[in-house]
């Protein structure tokens, strides 16, 4: 149990949160306006720079219980931010639609734990997505995540989105995280960008 990810923790809570309500794929139920986000196809001069980080407890606490069973809980100044290898990123151009989108993402944060739930296709129409600049670390490839935790999304256009992270379970870990944030990307320039689930002492850098 030491050496569980900080995630496995979290996966009590996004079970009982679960319970609140079932999160069913099915798009935002408003018209999708794909004017509104022509630019978001456009090939840009603006790129962001960004660190995903989470955190692993390295210290347990063991007691027993009433039932003569052992269990273990975990030492919280332990915790130990580490920078994420698997994760993926979704920029949404501001719109209505993709308003109501990144509403539903912050609800899913605290519901999903399955990661490929979040990016099942049924969220959106087929229509939209060539309208959501994508990636997903580490197979975008060193270009884009340059090292654990570390990512380079250039040739963007300027504007404003929602920029979704989503934590990736591996295989023997099956929650997921996620945040949303609003970012604003301007020509010529680099945006810094930094997610954190989990991480009691933040200092992971773009």
């Amino acid at each position: 149990m030491q050496n569980n990810n900080f995630t496995n923790i979290l996966f009590t809570i996004f079970m009982t949160a679960s319970l609140c309500g079932c999160v069913v794929p099915e798009p935002p139920k408003i018209p999708f306006n794909s004017s509104e986000v022509s630019w978001a196809q456009k090939t840009g001069s603006s790129t962001i720079k960004g660190c995903v980080s989470g955190a692993e407890f390295t210290a347990f606490d063991t007691y027993h219980l009433a039932d003569g069973t052992d269990s273990s809980s975990p030492v919280m100044s332990s915790s130990v931010e580490i920078p994420q290898k698997n994760f993926t990123i979704d920029l949404l151009p501001e719109s209505d639609y993709m308003h109501v989108l990144e509403k539903k993402m912050n609800i899913y944060s605290l519901r999903l734990n399955d990661y490929t739930i979040l990016n099942d296709p049924r969220w959106v129409d087929p229509s939209v997505l060539p309208f959501i600049p994508h990636f997903s670390c580490p197979s975008a490839g060193p270009n884009i995540c340059t090292s654990p935790g570390h990512f380079i999304f250039s040739n963007l256009p300027a504007g404003n989105w929602y920029i979704v992270a989503s934590y990736n379970p591996t295989k023997e870990d099956k929650t997921a995280g996620v945040t949303v944030h609003k970012i604003t990307t301007i020509d010529g320039q680099t945006v810094p960008f930094v997610s954190w689930v989990g991480a009691l002492n933040k200092t992971c850098k773009p």
